[in-house]
């Protein structure tokens, strides 16, 4: 049931009117109307229960939610705040417009997750059974909106929750990003020119050879990397770290994001971009068990074999917790963590609480992908003033469901 509680003329205010004026968003794919659907689950579940894999289900920490915020612009914001006996009261930019019981929420997100199951699993589409619903909770919006930080950087967070945190008594407010496995996987690192990695070719080709590689084309007539790859390293040739893209301004920002984190990391990731085309497998984790046989960088390995994998899951985990190749990172995660839609509906929370289990789920579903070669301008042997030959690979991940 709905409670509208208008006073005074607070339905003409500027600042509520401006949801009734945002463009409505009539289709979204799978993924984006999952965010929509973790919001309304969200408030009809209003716990999220942190998964560690030490633990068994029924023992998981429950961080009872107080509160969600989701904006529609950048200055448009909705808060849902939930009452002790469960009614959520939502506000648009500073004013109260309706109560509603979170029954409504837990019929709704039912309605759009069996609409979002039989929904076109590669276009975008309609669900018009929810639009009064949407209308009601302010979320003319069908995608959440990132919004900027004070510094003017992309928050990489899909949704803010308050939570109560029973272990420090203090109330928070987190952000996640929103993953689902209702739809094509999404990815965590998208591709840029700016996640391009130029290696240099250890021992020049001849202009036949060149010619060669550079047009070998898969079957639907698009650049064939891999086979691309393999051909240089057959010519006895081989690929040799050299740089990562720099931005217009000539900012180094991805490479130094990564020397950051680890300071081995851009020669880490620019070996494992390479054995994902020469190898059989395109895994995150099983590439990275392979580099750690080979051990490239000569680490001790001795007392301790995981060197590769530490620092590969320290660099995933700081994607998704708000790294981005064309924004400065300081190491201050934006994020607390990753809400990842099932396939049965439930909703699973991967928190910074649990590192480790964040770290593991990420480690062990993603795989590199290859995106547009013509549009992200790679795959191709070029040669500088002096005849040193060139070659790009760009680096994309992509969640396995």
């Amino acid at each position: 049931m709905f409670f509208f509680f208008f006073t005074d003329n607070i339905n003409d205010s500027p600042e509520v009117s401006r949801y009734y004026d945002a463009e409505w968003q009539q289709t979204a794919n799978k993924g984006e109307w999952s965010e929509l659907y973790t919001l309304y689950k969200l408030l009809a579940d209003q716990n999220l229960y942190p998964f560690d894999k030490e633990q068994k289900v029924g023992e998981r920490l429950r961080l009872p939610i107080l509160s969600m915020l989701r904006y529609t612009e950048e200055n448009l914001c909705a808060e849902y705040r939930i009452d002790d006996e469960g009614k959520i009261h939502i506000n648009a930019n500073g004013y109260d417009i309706i109560e509603v019981d979170k029954d409504d929420f837990k019929n709704q997100a039912v309605e759009l997750l069996n609409a979002i199951k039989v929904g076109d699993e590669k276009a975008s589409f309609e669900i018009h059974k929810i639009d009064e619903f949407r209308k009601l909770t302010c979320c003319p919006k069908i995608k959440c909106y990132s919004k900027k930080l004070e510094n003017g950087d992309k928050d990489k967070s899909d949704l803010y929750i308050v939570i109560h945190d029973a272990l420090t008594g203090q109330e928070p407010k987190q952000g996640f990003s929103i993953k689902s496995e209702l739809g094509n996987p999404p990815t965590l690192l998208n591709a840029t020119k700016l996640t391009n990695f130029r290696y240099r070719l250890s021992r020049p080709l001849t202009t036949e050879q060149v010619d060669q590689i550079n047009s070998m084309l898969d079957s639907k007539g698009h650049a064939d990397i891999q086979s691309r790859v393999r051909a240089i390293i057959a010519a006895g040739s081989s690929l040799e770290f050299d740089s990562i893209n720099p931005n217009k301004k000539g900012e180094y920002l991805f490479y130094e994001n990564l020397i950051l984190i680890d300071s081995s990391l851009p020669e880490i990731i620019a070996c494992l971009l390479v054995m994902s085309y020469t190898e059989n497998t395109r895994l995150l984790d099983e590439l990275t068990e392979r580099i750690s046989v080979e051990n490239p960088l000569k680490f001790p390995m001795r007392a301790n074999k995981k060197y590769y994998e530490a620092k590969v899951k320290r660099f995933v985990t700081d994607v998704a917790l708000g790294m981005l190749p064309s924004q400065p990172w300081e190491a201050t995660h934006q994020s607390s963590g990753v809400l990842v839609v099932t396939e049965t509906g439930d909703i699973d929370c991967y928190h910074v609480i649990y590192k480790a289990s964040l770290d593991d789920y990420l480690y062990h579903d993603l795989k590199f992908e290859t995106p547009s070669a013509s549009r992200h301008g790679f795959g191709s042997i070029e040669s500088d003033e002096n005849g040193t030959q060139y070659f790009s690979l760009n680096l994309q991940l992509r969640f396995l469901k």
